[in-house]
């Protein structure tokens, strides 16, 4: 797959945002270049995505402990559910630290959403 069929940003962070929540994606809240998709009552959502394959298999798109502490600073009352193509953190590591966030992996199959 060249990279040419990747939904974009908004278009398959409006899919997993309502597969997620079971609500009405926002884009005028998503901010592209923090990750973030929005947010419901408890929780705010993120998803580590460009439509850039390359970018998506290195190291830059996994959840990291860093990125996660960075999620959860922004509002650490509220869970954080983040969507990525892969992690270096473990969910135990996370718990033991007490960053409220929970990884979700993007699977593959995803990259190839048909927005026709």
């Amino acid at each position: 797959m060249s990279g040419e069929t990747l939904p974009t940003y908004e278009g398959i962070g409006s899919v997993l945002f309502h597969m997620a929540t079971n609500r009405s994606f926002e884009p005028s809240a998503m901010r592209e270049a923090d990750f973030y998709l929005g947010a419901t009552e408890g929780q705010l959502v993120w998803l580590i995505y460009r439509p850039d394959l390359d970018w998506l298999k290195s190291p830059d798109a996994a959840l990291t402990l860093k990125r996660a502490k960075e999620f959860a600073e922004t509002d650490p009352e509220k869970r954080h559910l983040v969507f990525a193509p892969a992690r270096y953190v473990s969910q135990k590591m996370l718990a033991e630290q007490n960053i409220p966030v929970e990884f979700v992996p993007l699977p593959f199959a995803l990259y190839r959403i048909d927005r026709s």
